[in-house]
Formats: structure tokens, C-alpha cells, sequence
């Protein structure tokens, strides 16, 4: 079966799990820091490390949302979507 993405919500993007999942990746990310030699390991230090997992996770979304008004844009003019062939076992 054959499936064409032809426009994405975007509300579903922004209130789905995805945001949750980028700012947990960029948590994860940022906390790979504390490893580093030079790292001395006070609040300051973590809090700056949670408002960089906040900052990336904010760009991420909205770099997301743009593509995702490009996607919809381009689908409306008549570009084709994604598609997607689906097998049933």
C-alpha cells in the first residue's frame, strides 16, 4: 500500500512527544560536557548546561517549524509529497 504525506500539522509537530525528544537528546548532549578536563562542576556550570540544552532545542523546533511551512508550501503548489510504501504481512 502506498501512502502520500501531503501536508503536516503543524500543532502536531510542536505539541507531540518530538519536543520532549529534542530536549532530552540536547539534555543528554550538554551533560556529555561534564566530562571534559577543564570542566569544574558548580551550579553556574549546570545551569548554563540545561539553558544550552534549552537554547538547541529551541532552534531545533524552530528550524523544524520552517521546514516544515516549506513542505506544506511546496505541497500546495503542487510538488508531491513523501511517499511511503507500506507492506502487510
Amino acid at each position: 500500500m502506498k501512502v502520500e504525506i501531503k501536508k503536516i500539522g503543524v500543532s502536531s509537530v510542536l505539541f507531540s512527544v518530538f519536543p520532549l525528544a529534542v530536549f532530552i537528546i540536547m539534555l543528554i548532549s550538554a551533560f556529555l560536557e561534564v566530562f571534559s578536563p577543564d570542566a569544574t562542576i558548580n551550579l553556574t556550570y549546570i545551569m548554563s548546561l540545561i539553558m544550552h540544552a534549552i537554547q538547541g532545542t529551541l532552534l531545533f523546533l524552530v528550524t523544524t517549524v520552517f521546514f516544515v511551512l516549506a513542505y506544506n508550501l511546496l505541497a500546495a503548489i503542487g510538488i508531491r509529497g513523501i511517499h511511503i510504501e507500506l507492506e502487510d504481512k
